[in-house]
């Protein structure tokens, strides 16, 4: 696998920009997310403690030391809960320091830390290089959650359609795919379980619908089935 870490570094920057600017003009940490369960200040400490979570497995390719991610799935919700209690401007402030910190962790990943093998929080094993790309799914995808305006088709193109072909085959992977041909603008159609009903949208709404179920600017001659949970 090519070590793509410094091209995946500059898309990180970008993306890490994007939220910042989103953040810094929130301001109702109460209000709903796209995320089932979460708030605004839900999402934005979860990605605070993500920052932490990977900087262990960055730390863990650089000097071969194993960690966890997080101490336990039970003291990862329980600080998300417990810090979504706090002022707004807190949890930001907490967003950009980690983002930073991660930022600086990671640069190590271009050089031979980026071929070691580490494992993720779900026992994944993966190369070093690889946490970058965790990062920036988790950024984009949250920052999308926050519902305030930024949208996936506002995302890299190129990304957007690489994770949308990466959903389409994790759906595949599922029982009971549909028989379905996804016409994204720009791209190539992808078949799920040999293709059928067309699906139109632009990239990002179609992924959308296959991260959050949402259906928003879709066009479908069949209701549209819920897609499984996000791997």
């Amino acid at each position: 696998m090519t070590n793509r870490a410094t091209e995946n570094l500059a898309l990180l920057d970008v993306e890490t920009q994007r939220l910042l600017a989103t953040c810094a003009d929130l301001q109702d940490a109460a209000r709903p997310s796209l995320c089932e369960g979460w708030d605004v200040a839900h999402v934005l400490t979860h990605l605070a403690r993500n920052a932490d979570g990977l900087i262990n497995m960055v730390l863990w390719a650089v000097d071969g030391q194993e960690r966890a991610v997080y101490a336990s799935d039970e003291r990862r919700a329980a600080d998300i809960v417990e810090g979504a209690r706090r002022p707004l401007p807190e949890i930001v402030a907490d967003v950009e320091t980690t983002a930073a910190r991660f930022r600086e962790q990671a640069q190590q990943l271009t050089g031979p830390a980026g071929e070691a093998l580490v494992r993720t929080r779900t026992g994944n094993t993966v190369a070093g290089h690889q946490v970058i790309a965790m990062r920036i799914l988790e950024v984009v995808f949250h920052h999308v959650d926050l519902d305030a305006g930024y949208t996936f088709d506002d995302a890299d193109p190129e990304w957007v359609a690489r994770t949308l072909r990466r959903g389409v085959r994790q759906w595949e992977a599922a029982a009971g795919t549909p028989s379905l041909t996804l016409r994204p603008e720009g791209m190539a159609p992808l078949d799920l379980a040999g293709g059928g009903t067309e699906v139109e949208g632009t990239a990002g709404q179609l992924l959308l619908w296959l991260a959050r179920g949402r259906t928003e600017g879709l066009s479908a001659t069949v209701d549209l089935p819920q897609p499984p949970p996000w791997a």
